[in-house]
């Protein structure tokens, strides 16, 4: 039935006819009327694909997780029988019990592939965060819709985009005239390289009739001179059910006996030429095991395995031990700026088990700014004692930005008068190295509050230290504070709320500051239909302690220089802030807000508007001692290959700078 389904239905004669809103209202009412049947549980899945190198150079190496097709077999296949577990009405994870696969080392391809074997259609994206679906109301704004009616019980929608743009596709559906209910669609985009073609079957249960039950989907994907072809198979409700000790067994006889849908003789043939490769293999072998010939690594084999450092992340395991090491080139952690230049961040992690409630994390994060020359690290040593409860303790060396010491000036000031304290200022002799050590307990006290609770160490070292003796000031200062931190969520889907207070005594391990912080912030994503969203982060802090010199270090109003943050990693900072606007002031006050669309402003434009995937205004406000209120404005387009910015300055309403910014886009969600 499936099968014939999907080879003749699109044969069906079928008349045209005025659109009909009364049918469309149908088919968009469909998923309020019966989502409320899909109820928690699995389906027995089964899932496919074979994948065709076609045409490939050297810089394929690029290209993250693709780099197991890069070298080795040009035709590959893999198959993987599982549960796909029903998480309400929008997710769908799928876990493989057992594992066929060629594919060198046992990887698998990329998600940026697989994903499009599990459409949602009536989600208002039919994939995670992208392709706006015809099927859902909100869209209509998006599409033109044609009906056309056989005489019977079904109807064909045909949609299209009313503008070329990477997040909508075109195609039709076969539906029930009476419910509104999709039984076949197919339709075809493209998105971030990846030209994709769907087929599919919707379930007729009630409880499966918001999923596929078969799905078939043809993919292509071009990068500088390079084309994969993929064809992907998925078959959703079958009827064995393995047992849930089973968990990504690879096992190429149990496949055969679980296998729904039998193999083409192309895919037979790539099973075959693989098997007779590992055949001459292990003839090969056993021909040498008396022989002491140890084979030799060239340089070849050298290229190859720096190329997977580059690229690709590294993992390995070892009884209750795994490390991973994040790639060398990742665009994920490139950013750049006109005021603070290139930055640059590496990851590492370590972790051992010692059992499912209690296991050691060592996750070291390295970075260099070249804007401000300076190298950074930051290494959390925890300890996970109840995850439920996001219960650990928490040991962090780290280094911070450099900072200047907020009395300083003054000091120079009384002593020397103002015109040398504004020499010193303007040589920038007060610039401090800051190097902490953090102790913190973390716990999830209820749902709606998390309480942490520690002590932090800085040693604050002068980056001039000819400079501060000049003028008779200490060059290295050091506080010791005991921190308290609450995280508050009243609400599910509400805004959180963060507050912090640290004391800074003197005397303890040679303590020489002595200051009061307190801080409070405030951020909420409001998600908004068609994957629109506006982003809100709020929050002063002030410092009550002025009997010593002390520096102004905020923890939520600070120079962030390393890749990091939001979703598009700018909201809830200032771009074009001057470092040292954010250590002159006992106090701020700080309004961050961005609004973004994939459909905006430019995406209406010809030949660009196609490759926009988002588009985000900003707005920042703040207030601090000695200035005028300060404000920036921006807009930003993100692409497949980069995001780029324009921001603008003021002080009240007078223009102060125009800058940019960009980071790289290119195979961030691979």
């Amino acid at each position: 039935m499936v099968v014939s389904m999907l080879i003749f239905m699109p044969t069906i004669n079928f008349s045209k006819a005025k659109t009909d809103s009364v049918l469309l209202n149908k088919v968009w009412n469909f998923r309020r009327n019966f989502a409320h049947k899909i109820e928690g549980g699995s389906l027995n899945s089964y899932m496919r694909y074979t994948v065709e190198t076609n045409r490939r150079n050297f810089t394929m190496f690029l290209v993250p997780t693709l780099y197991s097709i890069a070298q080795g077999d040009r035709k590959n296949i893999s198959e993987m029988y599982g549960t796909m577990v029903k998480q309400g009405e929008h997710e769908f994870p799928f876990h493989p019990q057992i594992i066929s696969n060629t594919i060198q080392s046992n990887r698998q391809i990329s998600d940026a592939f697989t994903e499009y074997l599990t459409p949602n259609i009536y989600d208002i994206t039919i994939y995670d965060e992208k392709i706006l679906s015809p099927f859902h109301r909100f869209n209509r704004i998006y599409y033109r819709y044609t009906v056309e009616q056989d005489g019977t019980n079904l109807s064909k929608i045909s949609f299209r985009p009313k503008l070329k743009n990477t997040q909508l596709v075109k195609g039709y559906a076969i539906v029930e005239t009476n419910t509104g209910r999709v039984i076949y669609a197919t339709f075809e985009g493209e998105f971030n390289m990846v030209d994709f073609h769907v087929d599919l079957v919707q379930g007729t249960e009630d409880g499966t009739s918001m999923l596929p039950q078969r799905c078939m989907t043809d993919i292509t994907f071009k990068f500088m001179g390079n084309r994969i072809t993929s064809h992907f198979l998925a078959n959703f409700n079958n009827q064995t059910t393995l047992p849930d000790s089973l968990h990504y067994v690879e096992n190429r006889e149990m496949m055969d006996s679980l296998r729904p849908i039998q193999l083409r003789d192309f895919e037979k043939e790539i099973y075959n030429e693989y098997d007779e490769r590992k055949r001459k293999e292990k003839l090969e072998a056993e021909a040498h095991k008396d022989t002491t010939i140890v084979r030799k690594r060239t340089f070849e084999d050298f290229l190859i395995d720096f190329g997977d450092k580059l690229v690709t992340s590294s993992h390995t395991h070892a009884g209750g031990a795994s490390l991973s090491l994040s790639p060398i080139l990742n665009p994920q952690y490139v950013s750049y700026t006109k005021s603070k230049g290139l930055s640059y961040k590496i990851q590492l992690g370590l972790r051992y088990n010692w059992n499912a409630k209690r296991y050691l994390t060592i996750e070291p994060q390295i970075g260099y700014n070249f804007g401000i020359k300076q190298f950074y690290h930051y290494t959390p040593i925890r300890m996970t004692y109840n995850p439920k409860r996001r219960g650990y303790a928490e040991i962090v060396v780290a280094n911070g930005n450099r900072i200047s010491n907020a009395s300083v000036i003054e000091v120079i000031r009384e002593r020397y008068g103002n015109d040398s304290a504004q020499v010193y200022q303007n040589k920038g002799l007060d610039y401090f190295d800051d190097n902490y050590f953090k102790v913190i307990n973390n716990v999830v006290a209820y749902d709606w509050l998390e309480v942490k609770a520690g002590i932090v160490y800085h040693i604050r070292k002068a980056k001039n230290e000819e400079g501060m003796k000049q003028y008779k000031q200490p060059i290295t200062y050091r506080s010791f504070a005991p921190s308290f931190t609450i995280h508050v969520s009243p609400w599910r889907r509400g805004p959180y709320f963060t507050l912090n207070y640290e004391r800074s005594f003197k005397g303890i391990l040679g303590s020489t500051l002595e200051y009061e912080r307190y801080e409070f912030d405030a951020s909420h994503k409001f998600k908004l239909n068609g994957l629109r969203r506006i982003n809100l982060k709020g929050g002063f802090g002030l410092y009550t302690n002025q009997m010593t010199s002390y520096f102004l270090d905020y923890a939520n109003f600070r120079d962030e220089n390393l890749p990091g943050g939001w979703e598009d990693e700018w909201t809830g900072n200032f771009q074009l802030l001057n470092s040292q606007w954010y250590n002159m002031s006992n106090y701020y006050l700080r309004i961050n807000s961005s609004y973004e669309s994939p459909l905006l402003l430019c995406s209406f434009l010809p030949f660009v508007g196609k490759h926009i995937e988002k588009e985000r205004i900003y707005l920042s406000l703040l207030s601090i001692q000695h200035t005028r209120p300060y404000s920036e404005i921006g807009y930003s387009i993100s692409t497949r290959f980069v995001s780029i910015g324009i921001f603008a300055s003021f002080l009240n309403l007078e223009y102060k700078n125009l800058g940019t910014k960009f980071t790289f886009e290119l195979f961030r969600k691979w």
